[in-house]
């Protein structure tokens, strides 16, 4: 893994892997910064994962009042696309965030993993190991790949709504 600046190591470790007691002593400091890191993230992804479930909560809430009001079927319609097309759109934020969460997660784990290669002990290493490196579905599958269902399912059934709903508002379905 390399940056612009030179090897991850390099990066890592400006003035090279740490051998000193002193020098180890700080490094397992900023190792344990990086482990909160990481579970810190983890913390603000849930708040966000329940932020847009809320969201989506009031969105499926409202297209239902306005499903069920007895005004002109082609007024509700609108009013039902432009409330699905919004979903639609957080749908994809919401996606975008949890990917964006996934890949930083990944990016503290390579220096967290780098960092156990000069410790004593390598626990997060050895789990990811014992994983398979993700290598083996049946063994270990990101939360990543799994969290982004819940998104794609709320943004294909906005997407549905919204075109049934255009169809209803321009005449070429009647209800």
């Amino acid at each position: 893994m390399a940056s612009a600046g030179g090897s991850f190591d390099e990066t890592l470790f400006p003035n090279g892997v740490p051998t000193g007691e002193e020098d180890l002593g700080r490094t397992v400091e900023l190792y344990k910064l990086m482990v909160a890191s990481s579970e810190s993230l983890v913390a603000r992804r849930q708040g966000v994962n329940t932020f847009f479930l809320t969201i989506n909560g009031a969105i499926l809430t409202a297209s239902g009042l306005i499903i069920s009001n007895q005004s002109d079927a082609r007024l509700q319609a609108v009013g039902l696309a432009v409330l699905t097309g919004t979903g639609a759109i957080l749908a994809l934020a919401w996606r975008s965030l949890i990917r964006s969460f996934g890949q930083l997660n990944t990016g503290k784990f390579a220096v967290i993993n780098r960092i156990e290669s000069i410790l004593p002990v390598a626990v997060y290493l050895a789990e990811w190991k014992a994983l398979e490196e993700g290598q083996d579905p049946k063994k270990y599958r990101t939360f990543t790949s799994r969290e982004v269902w819940t998104p794609w399912t709320f943004f294909a059934i906005y997407c549905g709504s919204t075109v049934l709903a255009l169809l209803v508002a321009s005449g070429y379905i009647d209800l």
